[in-house]
């Protein structure tokens, strides 16, 4: 997927460079660049998976097109185009929002078979992070980083959504359709363990260590409660070792 990466990034940098110099209004210079530059993303969004570096890269250049299309140098402040218009920021369309969406939209345009094995691919995701709905994986993802989250793609919904801080009107509704494949009535392994895990990111985030404090402190028990957060496969094969002991 290198070469298609790279061939979306090219178009985009061609987009930007083309309303450099516009005479156009703001308006259509915005429309151009949606359709030339933003447009060639869209249709590869949910299809590639796009690591955060190469999301960043990406949205460096949207806003470099946005300043063009303003006329504003390069060294005018990116905030002005990241912030919403209730911060005063002009809240231009950048590569996450569009990869929310088509994301979103791919989730739920099957009727047929397809929703089938889309169903049993979140169930196997539900069964890998120890969730019991799609709704505590939304809340799950907060403790995984970008790059962790893209093994498949209701992990990446789900860490999209959570990124961006949107609510689903319809997960209640997958909820109920999984209620007779998971146990209901117990607290998942994800839920019940995440505010410890949540406060061991935290002190290794401030440089604490198990090195800085004696062994009795952090307990071989916290091999089992959330090492190695920062791989998908760690978390899976950390879920499938302690689920048992909270079930």
């Amino acid at each position: 997927m290198r070469a298609t990466k790279e061939v979306v990034r090219q178009k985009i940098i061609a987009a930007r460079d083309l309303i450099k110099y516009h005479p156009l209004t703001t308006e259509l210079a915005m429309e151009l660049f949606t359709s030339k530059g933003m447009g060639v993303f869209h249709f590869s969004a949910a299809r590639i998976e796009w690591s955060e570096n190469e999301l960043n890269d990406v949205k460096r250049l949207c806003v470099q097109a946005y300043k063009n299309v303003w006329h504003l140098p390069r060294s005018t402040a990116s905030a002005l185009f990241i912030f919403s218009q209730t911060h005063a920021g002009k809240e231009s369309t950048l590569p996450m929002a569009v990869l929310t969406r088509e994301l979103f939209e791919r989730s739920m345009q099957y009727e047929d078979v397809s929703k089938t094995v889309m169903l049993a691919g979140l169930n196997r995701t539900l069964d890998e992070c120890s969730c019991d709905s799609f709704a505590e994986l939304i809340e799950e993802m907060e403790l995984w980083k970008w790059d962790d989250a893209t093994g498949d793609f209701w992990s990446r919904l789900a860490k999209a959504l959570q990124q961006s801080n949107i609510s689903v009107t319809w997960a209640e509704q997958l909820d109920s359709r999984l209620a007779s494949v998971h146990t209901t009535g117990k607290l998942s392994w994800a839920v019940a363990t995440r505010s410890t895990r949540e406060c061991k990111m935290r002190i290794e985030r401030i440089g604490g260590s198990r090195l800085d404090t004696d062994s009795e402190v952090w307990g071989s028990r916290s091999k089992n409660m959330g090492a190695d957060v920062g791989g998908r496969s760690s978390h899976a094969k950390e879920h499938s070792r302690s689920k048992a002991r909270w079930i």
